[in-house]
């Protein structure tokens, strides 16, 4: 089904007025943020820090296990998704980010979110509270995960995905309790090597979505790894067996990103948020 727009975007967009975006996952990151977009740089007028009542950070957008098993998602509190840990004033805080309407887009686009039926995130509408503003909130979008690419629970984010948000919350100057929440939550250890073999192939697999505009390559793909995942750090068997099938799957996809990355390495052509992939794995501890 192809997913409709709020009425707020709609009407924003053929006005060419400014949208509030509320970042909760990677675009807490400045840095990160601004280099997104495929475009162009991504400008914003404002980023403060905020909170959505009665929402969660979640990471049950699917993705790849165990090198990525999801990535940032707003989800009810209500919802029947399983957390693996959880904020106890049952909010989300996060970035508030006042945008254009074509560098709105800008982010959108760089998140997926083109229209299809295919696309990962739906834009929600909620009600952001800025910190020191409670009294004024604002309305503003969103991203949960689509019915199509959304687990019933939690899987541990990857630390390098997690490093990102704890940098980012840092910068924002989120409340400390929920910094802490951030340090605390589980995330996914996997080798260098390994992160790297996701991310090519993740290249491959949404370039050929792209292209073809089906997603049942990364779905099949997907699906597959989560028979052999689990979110449970003691089980290391089960951690072991879902490595070793991991490397197997990616494995074609991996090398053919690889070598369009060095094709691209070699013109000076990379991608800067593929750059900034990369350069944030090569920086992590080794493991």
């Amino acid at each position: 089904m192809d997913p409709v727009r709020p009425k707020l975007v709609t009407q924003a967009l053929e006005k060419g007025q400014d949208l509030y975006y509320f970042g909760l996952g990677s675009n807490m990151s400045r840095k990160k943020l601004e280099t997104r977009g495929h475009n162009g740089k991504i400008e914003f007028k404002t980023m403060e820090p905020a909170y959505i009542p009665n929402y969660r950070l979640s990471f049950n957008m699917k993705g790849f296990p165990p090198a990525e098993p999801g990535m940032g998602s707003l989800e009810p509190i209500d919802s029947s998704a399983k957390a693996l840990l959880t904020y106890g004033p049952g909010e989300c805080h996060g970035a508030l980010i006042l945008l254009t309407a074509e560098n709105y887009e800008k982010v959108m686009k760089s998140e997926g979110v083109d229209g299809s039926a295919n696309q990962g995130y739906d834009e929600i509408v909620v009600d952001a509270f800025p910190y020191g503003k409670e009294d004024s909130p604002v309305k503003a979008i969103a991203l949960r995960a689509r019915e199509h690419v959304r687990l019933n629970f939690d899987p541990c984010p990857s630390a390098r995905y997690m490093t990102i948000l704890r940098e980012g919350a840092k910068e924002l100057g989120l409340k400390q309790d929920y910094q802490d929440f951030l340090a605390k939550h589980p995330v996914e250890i996997v080798p260098k090597w390994h992160q790297k073999q996701a991310m090519f192939n993740m290249m491959v697999m949404f370039g050929l979505s792209a292209l073809t505009k089906s997603r049942f390559l990364i779905s099949l793909q997907s699906r597959f790894l989560f028979l052999f995942y689990t979110n449970d750090n003691s089980q290391k068997f089960r951690k072991s067996l879902s490595l070793i099938v991991s490397s197997i799957v990616l494995l074609p996809g991996s090398m053919v990103g690889y070598s369009l990355y060095k094709i691209a390495e070699l013109f000076g052509k990379v991608p800067a948020p593929v750059k900034t992939w990369v350069e944030g794995i090569d920086k992590q501890k080794t493991l």
